[in-house]
């Protein structure tokens, strides 16, 4: 018999901001599985899964009312725009002509800016039990970004216990750059354990992006060959955290050669907790992937108190996001601009899976 769990209160999200009203969608599937996301950023608040005895367990941080998402941590649980990561200066050059962005963090540009989409409204309407949907149109010159651009994402949850994200962007009618991600923060003992180091990582890739000491892509390659970055085989974060790193906050280029192909997904991560006995798969078309833990441990997370009155700290979550080439607007001569690019009329699409599997 599954247990009982206190799912978050749908009127507790219920509000307008900027004009456009703002709700809690629960998604759920045939086994037990579900998911609670607002269209304020299109953040993932809970997410509930079942153990071999039914017994759910809540594996995402998030908060529990519209008021403390707002005044929250504003990356966590939500699905990032205009452009994930750094773009270095907050400025880059198209076709000639510069671009000068918003600037959030120091002199650079942060997941899309000062009101990047984890700040905005999404329209949404959920038309099944198990998925919704969710649309938002950046504007031409919306934090300095160029050109109109029409994102549309889809949350579902599978049969197999999977959170997939299905999106795809439109430019409308110039040229203009993106990249997307999801930024959950998760733990597979629980959103409240407090529980990190256990946790067992895989990442399938040889390479990490070189980064500056303010953490923006120069366009090297660097190898992870015996480095603290190397991920290769599953490893337990705490023979790494406190020992040799203070933590990560690393972008790895994933190596498809290296791992099994499903089609255009690409098995690039596995998270394992051998306590909780559960373990997360990552699949993505996305050519890179950045893992999050935090660099200071036990410094809290900004904002207020999360689900259940939790002070939410660093290093107590990871986050896998799969995402374009950081940084690639100012790589004009590389292919990870051209990845970036959207010409007017151009539309591309982009899948990420997050899949759960109980260990034996």
């Amino acid at each position: 018999m599954q247990a009982l769990v206190q799912t978050l209160d749908p009127v507790k999200f219920q509000t307008v901001i900027d004009g456009k009203p703002v709700a809690l969608f629960v998604l759920r599937n045939a086994r037990g599985m579900l998911a609670c996301i607002t269209n304020y950023g299109a953040k993932i608040q809970q997410l509930l899964v079942p153990d071999s005895a039914g017994a759910l367990t809540d594996v995402v941080l998030g908060y529990d009312s519209i008021d403390a998402v707002v005044g929250g941590a504003p990356s966590m649980g939500a699905f990032i725009g205009r452009y994930a990561g750094r773009i270095g200066s907050a400025a880059f050059t198209l076709n000639g002509t510069h671009h000068g962005l918003s600037a959030n963090n120091g002199r650079h540009c942060l997941h899309g800016g000062v009101n990047g989409s984890r700040f905005r409204v999404f329209d949404a309407v959920q038309r099944q039990a198990s998925c919704v949907e969710m649309n938002y149109l950046f504007a031409d010159g919306e934090e300095g970004f160029p050109g109109t651009l029409a994102l549309r994402l889809v949350y579902s949850l599978t049969e197999q216990n999977e959170l997939v994200l299905d999106y795809d962007a439109t430019a409308r009618d110039k040229p203009t750059v993106a990249s997307f991600t999801s930024h959950a923060y998760f733990n597979l003992n629980g959103a409240d354990s407090g529980c990190l180091l256990d946790h067992e990582v895989m990442i399938d890739a040889d390479q990490t992006f070189a980064m500056t000491d303010e953490l923006v892509a120069t366009g090297d390659l660097e190898a992870v060959q015996g480095t603290p970055f190397d991920f290769q085989q599953s490893t337990l974060l705490a023979s790494r955290i406190g020992q040799i790193v203070a933590g990560y906050d690393a972008c790895y280029l994933v190596n498809k050669s290296m791992v099994t192909a499903n089609g255009d997904l690409t098995r690039i991560a596995r998270v394992t907790a051998r306590e909780a006995k559960r373990s997360m798969e990552v699949w993505s078309t996305e050519p890179a992937l950045q893992f999050y833990t935090g660099l200071q441990a036990g410094e809290p997370l900004a904002g207020g108190l999360g689900k259940g009155d939790v002070r939410y700290l660093q290093q107590q979550s990871f986050c896998l996001e799969p995402q374009g080439y950081p940084n690639a607007p100012n790589t004009p001569n590389g292919p990870a601009f051209a990845s970036g690019l959207y010409q007017p009329g151009q539309n591309r699409s982009g899948k990420t899976v997050y899949r759960f599997a109980l260990l034996a």
